[in-house]
């Protein structure tokens, strides 16, 4: 089978297809990749999206996760740099924070991944006049660890990437993840994307392994020590262009000291995202004909939901049978 695109739903795809068929990967290496600027929060179980397609995809996604990983952990050196230390969700106002803690709890007599649910508290370094919850469960993960980590365990596998531009025959099975970049397509559906830009910091003193911090569409996860990453813009463009603004630095380096005011930054450095779209902000997954298949559209939800989707159409082209009815999700 011939693979379209090297990001993180196409790697995904190709590594879990790899396992019982042999596959190929054309990767142009455009810029903008989303996977290469992001920082995943594996939380899905704290979002107000009503949408029961969207809701069922990203929770089954995270109870996914923790398996996912340990095989992966297994098949490659490369760390894919998942981590699960829980998150903190921020509150403006008294309200605001009862309603979504009663949300939250009943969705952890649910989703038992969550692990626990924890009321407000004084938390070190974090600006304590916000009202917070804590999720156990909840992760991160590194989108550029986890591509590498899913390329070499593919490599080793067997599998195949060519980095160059897919040229081959009409009557070739062809599976389409190409990102903000499936707009050159001439098929459906149609793709649209957002800029995002993500702001990574460096601080003094010896800050690892904290929680993900989550406020609105505002995020900051540690990755390593010392080391990070502030989000994120949603800027709807037509432009491919990933030059970052000084403007969004400055306004993602004041949404960092907001949070973790004591915190002193020494350098910092932005990356450029190109996040794809398609109807309804619900990612698009089916054939086009019998010889075209296309997954695109994640938005967002790429790094929590593209490692459960890749097994979902592996196990759907293969064998017919998956755990998340992907025509659902087929909507031309």
């Amino acid at each position: 089978m011939i693979i379209i695109g090297g990001g993180i739903m196409g790697m995904s795809i190709a590594y879990h297809l790899q396992q019982h068929t042999n596959t190929i990967v054309y990767d142009r290496q455009d810029e903008g990749q989303a996977t290469k600027a992001s920082a995943g929060i594996i939380c899905p179980w704290v979002s107000q999206r009503r949408n029961k397609l969207w809701l069922e995809m990203v929770t089954k996604s995270a109870a996914y996760y923790p398996k996912f990983i340990e095989k992966l952990s297994r098949e490659s050196n490369i760390d894919p740099a998942f981590k699960q230390n829980g998150a903190y969700i921020l509150f403006d106002d008294d309200k605001k924070y009862r309603k979504a803690l009663k949300r939250i709890k009943n969705n952890n007599e649910i989703y038992r991944e969550m692990i626990s649910v924890s009321e407000n508290k004084d938390v070190k370094d974090l600006n304590n006049e916000y009202y917070n919850i804590f999720v156990e469960g909840g992760g991160q993960v590194k989108g550029e660890s986890l591509l590498e980590a899913l390329k070499d365990a593919y490599l080793k596998s067997g599998g195949t990437i060519k980095y160059e531009e897919y040229k081959g025959k009409d009557d070739d099975f062809k599976i389409y993840a190409t990102g903000a970049y499936g707009r050159e397509q001439s098929f459906e559906p149609k793709v649209s994307h957002q800029k995002a830009e993500i702001l990574h910091v460096q601080t003094n003193g010896v800050y690892e392994n904290l929680p993900v911090v989550m406020h609105r569409s505002h995020y900051i996860v540690n990755l390593n020590k010392n080391h990070f990453a502030v989000g994120t813009t949603h800027i709807d463009t037509e432009s491919f262009d990933v030059t970052p603004t000084k403007e969004n630095m400055g306004y993602l380096l004041n949404v960092f000291h907001e949070f973790y005011p004591q915190i002193e930054v020494v350098d910092q450095f932005m990356k450029v995202g190109l996040r794809p779209y398609t109807r309804d902000f619900l990612p698009f997954l089916g054939y086009i004909d019998e010889k075209t298949f296309v997954a695109n559209g994640l938005g967002s939800s790429g790094l929590t939901a593209a490692p459960f989707l890749g097994k979902v159409i592996s196990d759907t082209l293969l064998f017919n049978d998956a755990e998340l009815d992907i025509e659902k999700y087929s909507y031309l």
